[in-house]
């Protein structure tokens, strides 16, 4: 079994929970198989039977786990689904086993064949919300609704592209790096300045769409300069 730290912070179940978070990640423990009982992880963390529970509830919330009742039953590591993907992501990027680049090169894939696409199907309803989303990117600095407002072209880009299955895969790629920001509470003028959309937003409108497609990698391009200063950062004083 897996050799567990002693628990000796406040927040006790947040540090089993993460331990376990860890060897799950690690592979120590793949999808199906079950964590060790409530005995062996109260002895191995050397803590009381209310942490242990509340730890593996906090583990069943985010969906890396499925409690089992029954004599045969216990907690068993479930399988990563499309709907648990940014959840388990950002887990991933918290424990230094996921980072920045690897997430905007998911989106140099993606989204620039979005917004492709989306120049393709561009009509003047279209036009209006984008024009109307980039107009409002600065509405306000508080958090969520400023990430809301920084990623609305993208979320419109994602719908008009026509491709339910891409614009989820965009979506949740977005709802990743919000999460992930908001929680290091990133100045979002420092991330993702006011007008980096124009250049998008100017090829969608006019329907060309490699100038589109190519506006939008550029723009992610940067975007990752931005990210990647913030999370060496993050990394430095962790």
């Amino acid at each position: 079994m897996e050799n567990f730290k002693p628990i000796k912070q406040i927040k006790v179940s947040d540090e089993v929970a993460q331990q376990l978070r860890t060897a799950i990640f690690d592979g120590t423990y793949s999808a199906g198989d079950k964590l060790p009982s409530e005995r062996e992880l109260i002895d191995s963390f050397q803590v009381s039977r209310t942490v242990v529970r509340e730890a593996i509830k906090g583990l069943e919330a985010s969906g890396l786990v499925q409690i089992k009742q029954g004599a045969t039953g216990g907690a068993f590591v479930r399988a990563l689904t499309f709907e648990r993907l940014s959840g388990v992501c950002r887990d991933l990027f918290f424990v230094g086993r996921l980072s920045f680049e690897e997430i905007c090169e998911a989106r140099l894939i993606v989204e620039p064949q979005i917004a492709r696409l989306a120049a393709f199907n561009c009509d003047e309803k279209h036009a209006k919300a984008l024009l109307d989303a980039h107009l409002h990117e600065d509405d306000t600095l508080e958090y969520p609704e400023t990430v809301e407002l920084r990623q609305k072209v993208h979320c419109l880009l994602a719908d008009m592209s026509g491709n339910r299955f891409l614009a989820a895969i965009a979506k949740s790629m977005l709802q990743l790096v919000g999460e992930i920001n908001e929680e290091l509470d990133t100045d979002t003028d420092i991330i993702h300045p006011v007008g980096l959309h124009k250049s998008i937003v100017d090829a969608v409108i006019a329907k060309d769409q490699d100038k589109a497609e190519q506006a939008m990698r550029n723009h992610l391009t940067d975007f990752l300069g931005r990210l990647q200063k913030i999370e060496q950062e993050f990394r430095k004083n962790k």
